[in-house]
Protein backbone atom coordinates (compact mmCIF):
# COMPACT_ATOMS: atom_id res chain seq x y z
CA UNK A 1 0.00 0.00 0.00
CA UNK A 2 1.03 3.64 -0.82
CA UNK A 3 0.09 5.02 2.82
CA UNK A 4 2.35 3.81 5.65
CA UNK A 5 -0.50 4.32 7.79
CA UNK A 6 -2.91 2.41 6.10
CA UNK A 7 -5.14 5.55 5.89
CA UNK A 8 -6.13 6.90 1.88
CA UNK A 9 -8.51 9.91 1.39
CA UNK A 10 -9.33 9.70 4.90
CA UNK A 11 -10.54 6.25 5.45
CA UNK A 12 -8.94 2.86 6.62
CA UNK A 13 -7.63 0.60 3.75
CA UNK A 14 -9.48 -2.28 4.28
CA UNK A 15 -7.66 -4.25 1.26
CA UNK A 16 -5.48 -3.38 -2.18
CA UNK A 17 -4.07 -5.46 -5.23
CA UNK A 18 -2.52 -4.34 -8.13
CA UNK A 19 -5.16 -3.61 -10.55
CA UNK A 20 -5.94 -4.65 -13.83
CA UNK A 21 -5.39 -2.88 -17.51
CA UNK A 22 -7.96 -2.93 -19.48
CA UNK A 23 -6.59 -5.42 -22.15
CA UNK A 24 -6.77 -7.67 -18.73
CA UNK A 25 -9.23 -10.61 -19.87
CA UNK A 26 -10.65 -13.44 -17.51
CA UNK A 27 -8.33 -15.96 -19.44
CA UNK A 28 -5.39 -13.83 -19.83
CA UNK A 29 -5.05 -11.31 -16.60
CA UNK A 30 -3.23 -8.26 -16.99
CA UNK A 31 -2.21 -5.74 -14.36
CA UNK A 32 -0.60 -2.28 -13.74
CA UNK A 33 2.66 -2.62 -12.10
CA UNK A 34 2.33 1.05 -10.37
CA UNK A 35 -1.30 1.68 -10.19
CA UNK A 36 -3.50 -0.13 -7.05
CA UNK A 37 -7.09 -1.06 -6.57
CA UNK A 38 -7.57 0.17 -3.32
CA UNK A 39 -11.04 -0.79 -0.93
CA UNK A 40 -11.65 1.55 1.48
CA UNK A 41 -13.67 1.03 5.13
CA UNK A 42 -17.25 3.02 3.57
CA UNK A 43 -16.74 -0.13 0.53
CA UNK A 44 -15.79 2.39 -2.18
CA UNK A 45 -12.97 1.18 -4.66
CA UNK A 46 -10.37 3.86 -5.19
CA UNK A 47 -6.94 3.39 -7.47
CA UNK A 48 -4.07 4.80 -6.48
CA UNK A 49 -0.24 5.21 -6.94
CA UNK A 50 2.00 2.40 -5.89
CA UNK A 51 4.73 4.96 -5.18
CA UNK A 52 5.65 4.95 -1.20
CA UNK A 53 3.82 7.97 0.12
CA UNK A 54 2.11 9.01 -2.42
CA UNK A 55 -1.79 9.54 -2.08
CA UNK A 56 -2.27 10.56 -5.39
CA UNK A 57 -6.15 8.45 -6.40
CA UNK A 58 -8.54 8.58 -9.27
CA UNK A 59 -11.86 7.04 -10.29
CA UNK A 60 -9.88 5.05 -12.76
CA UNK A 61 -6.86 3.14 -12.84
CA UNK A 62 -6.12 4.73 -16.32
CA UNK A 63 -6.51 7.73 -14.50
CA UNK A 64 -3.33 6.90 -12.41
CA UNK A 65 -1.67 5.41 -14.69
CA UNK A 66 -0.05 8.67 -16.39
CA UNK A 67 0.36 10.10 -13.13
CA UNK A 68 3.32 7.65 -12.13
CA UNK A 69 6.09 9.06 -14.57
CA UNK A 70 6.30 11.88 -11.94
CA UNK A 71 8.14 9.32 -9.63
CA UNK A 72 10.00 7.67 -12.55
CA UNK A 73 11.32 11.20 -13.28
CA UNK A 74 12.44 11.14 -9.13
CA UNK A 75 13.96 8.23 -9.44
CA UNK A 76 16.18 8.84 -12.48
CA UNK A 77 17.07 12.04 -10.77
CA UNK A 78 18.63 10.48 -7.06
CA UNK A 79 20.74 8.32 -6.71
CA UNK A 80 19.67 4.29 -6.43
CA UNK A 81 20.36 2.81 -3.11
CA UNK A 82 20.63 -0.72 -1.93
CA UNK A 83 17.72 -2.37 -0.49
CA UNK A 84 17.54 -3.10 3.23
CA UNK A 85 18.97 -6.92 4.72
CA UNK A 86 16.11 -9.14 5.53
CA UNK A 87 17.26 -9.24 8.31
CA UNK A 88 16.63 -5.69 8.39
CA UNK A 89 13.29 -5.24 7.98
CA UNK A 90 10.62 -5.23 10.76
CA UNK A 91 7.89 -7.17 9.84
CA UNK A 92 6.51 -8.09 14.03
CA UNK A 93 3.13 -5.93 13.13
CA UNK A 94 2.11 -7.74 9.95
CA UNK A 95 -0.68 -10.49 10.37
CA UNK A 96 -0.25 -14.08 8.71
CA UNK A 97 -2.43 -13.07 6.53
CA UNK A 98 0.08 -9.89 5.30
CA UNK A 99 3.31 -11.68 5.60
CA UNK A 100 1.76 -14.56 2.97
CA UNK A 101 0.65 -11.52 0.80
CA UNK A 102 4.35 -9.89 0.56
CA UNK A 103 5.65 -13.28 0.13
CA UNK A 104 3.41 -13.89 -2.78
CA UNK A 105 4.03 -10.30 -4.06
CA UNK A 106 8.10 -10.51 -3.99
CA UNK A 107 7.48 -14.00 -5.59
CA UNK A 108 5.64 -12.06 -8.12
CA UNK A 109 8.15 -9.41 -8.63
CA UNK A 110 10.86 -11.74 -8.77
CA UNK A 111 9.53 -14.03 -11.48
CA UNK A 112 8.52 -10.49 -13.59
CA UNK A 113 12.33 -9.36 -12.62
CA UNK A 114 13.70 -12.73 -14.48
CA UNK A 115 11.43 -12.33 -17.21
CA UNK A 116 11.80 -8.82 -17.98
CA UNK A 117 15.95 -9.72 -17.73
CA UNK A 118 15.66 -12.57 -20.24
CA UNK A 119 13.87 -10.50 -22.95
CA UNK A 120 16.09 -7.39 -22.41
CA UNK A 121 18.51 -9.92 -23.11
CA UNK A 122 16.87 -11.08 -26.22
CA UNK A 123 16.26 -7.70 -27.21
CA UNK A 124 20.15 -6.94 -27.21
CA UNK A 125 21.21 -9.97 -29.12
CA UNK A 126 18.87 -8.78 -31.66
CA UNK A 127 19.95 -5.22 -31.82
CA UNK A 128 23.10 -6.40 -31.96
CA UNK A 129 22.45 -8.64 -35.14
CA UNK A 130 20.00 -5.78 -36.69
CA UNK A 131 21.98 -2.69 -36.34
CA UNK A 132 24.66 -3.51 -38.75
CA UNK A 133 22.14 -4.46 -41.42
CA UNK A 134 20.35 -1.78 -40.67
CA UNK A 135 22.86 0.45 -41.26
CA UNK A 136 24.24 -0.96 -44.25
CA UNK A 137 20.81 -0.90 -45.82
CA UNK A 138 20.87 3.20 -44.94
CA UNK A 139 24.18 3.25 -46.70
CA UNK A 140 22.56 1.69 -49.89
CA UNK A 141 19.09 3.65 -50.06
CA UNK A 142 21.52 7.11 -49.95
CA UNK A 143 23.46 5.80 -52.87
CA UNK A 144 20.58 5.20 -54.54
CA UNK A 145 19.24 8.48 -53.79
CA UNK A 146 22.18 9.80 -54.75
CA UNK A 147 22.15 8.13 -57.83
CA UNK A 148 18.70 9.49 -59.04
CA UNK A 149 19.53 13.00 -57.57
CA UNK A 150 22.72 13.18 -60.00
CA UNK A 151 20.35 11.84 -62.71
CA UNK A 152 17.54 14.25 -62.47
Amino acid sequence: MATANGILNGLKVESFEFAQTPRSTPENRRYYKEVLEVLLEDGTITFNCVWMDCEFTRPTASGVWPHTKVHKNQAAKTPKSTAPAPSEIDVSGLTLGELIDRAQKATWYSTELDTTQKKLAKVSRDLDEWKPRAQTAEKQLRTIRNAFAAAA
